[in-house]
């Protein structure tokens, strides 16, 4: 996993919490490298499970809502980092059916070594229907994801979750009016 979604669970812990929070979260997740994260570094998945698994644990607030709530804000700084990609979309449904075939193949260009998820987005009766499918278990993240997306572009439907997988690395979402 890329450190740049490290440092922004970390920057997002703070922000929901305090610095101290990260403080006690680290100590608690007990990582081998101390939690020092280098953007543009690869570090295993497993650290972030870490990390949420102790700031569940500390806040009380349960991993999977925390993962969703990491994603919708990650969505947030997604447009405040990206705004040129963020501009070239009108609409909540026009950058999901791009995710795959334009912006993660744009992540892989500038990160060679990256491994993004697999996401697709169609149509079906009128909703939209998005599939995660990924080798890390972060379907909540995901969906989180594409809750912010559904914010930033003022689209008021609802994301509702079809299928997971057990092991969080598949789900299928529904987002309709």
């Amino acid at each position: 996993m890329k450190g740049f979604i490290f440092s922004e669970l970390l920057l997002f812990m703070e922000e929901k919490q305090s610095a101290l929070f990260v403080e006690e979260v680290i100590a608690a997740a007990d990582l081998p490298n101390d939690a020092a994260f280098s953007r543009i570094g690869a570090y295993p998945t497993a650290y972030a499970l870490l990390l949420v698994s102790a700031a569940s644990k500390l806040s009380g607030i349960p991993a999977a809502a925390l993962c969703e709530e990491f994603g919708t804000f990650l969505f947030g700084r997604f447009v405040v980092l990206y705004p040129d990609i963020m501009a070239s979309y009108a609409s909540a449904e026009s950058m999901l059916e791009h995710v795959r075939g334009h912006i993660h193949e744009d992540m892989k260009v500038l990160y060679p070594d990256a491994t993004p998820p697999e996401v697709t987005a169609t149509s079906e009766d009128g909703d939209c229907i998005v599939e995660y499918r990924s080798h890390r278990p972060l379907a909540h993240i995901a969906f989180g994801l594409i809750r912010g997306c559904l914010e930033h572009f003022g689209d008021n439907r609802k994301i509702e979750w079809i299928s997971r997988s057990e092991s969080g690395d598949a789900a299928t979402f529904r987002i309709a009016g």
